[in-house]
């Protein structure tokens, strides 16, 4: 994916999330790293507003989604106290895998200019933890199918906040809600 390409007339999940003090250098910049930090947060977030997990465990069989490739443009600084919104769009579902851009926004600006774009693959992978082996699995037919409704669907999925106050800073504890 080019990271310059134009912005989508609309994204499959859009998530929010302020940038905490932890999150940023000395100057209150936040640290390039934590950009991708915040991708995957959103990642999580989407995985979960589909109903599934992006990691499951039974036993000693588990599942997961590592990283194949990632790249990200960065155009502007997020600052400390600022609310992003990061959001996601899939390009590409293979047997195995999944590659979908991201854009990070200021919440706060209407022009909606991006802070940095990007794109990630991911590919599913089954792990005994017996034999510690992993190996590459197919996506699993309901999560599958509902990665496709995602990709059909006009309407963008997302987490909304009513306040500034209200965003959390965890990944974990957030719901994500179909938007209207």
């Amino acid at each position: 994916m080019n990271a310059d390409k134009v912005l989508p007339e609309h994204f499959h999940f859009c998530h929010r999330r302020m940038v905490e003090f932890a999150d940023t250098d000395l100057a209150g910049l936040m640290h390039f790293s934590n950009f991708f930090r915040f991708v995957e947060c959103a990642e999580h977030a989407f995985f979960r507003s589909l109903g599934f997990r992006v990691h499951t465990s039974e036993g000693a069989a588990h599942q997961g989604w590592p990283r194949l490739e990632v790249s990200c443009k960065y155009l502007r600084p997020a600052r400390f106290e600022q609310t992003l919104e990061i959001c996601l769009r899939l390009e590409e579902i293979r047997t195995s895998s999944v590659r979908y851009g991201f854009w990070i926004f200021a919440a706060d600006e209407p022009d909606r200019s991006p802070l940095a774009t990007g794109s990630c693959s991911i590919i599913h992978v089954a792990l005994d933890t017996k034999v510690h082996q992993i190996r590459k699995a197919p996506i699993p037919a309901d999560l599958r199918r509902a990665l496709e409704s995602a990709v059909a669907s006009p309407r963008t999925r997302s987490h909304r906040f009513a306040t500034k106050s209200s965003t959390s800073s965890s990944c974990h504890s957030e719901r994500s809600e179909e938007s209207t």
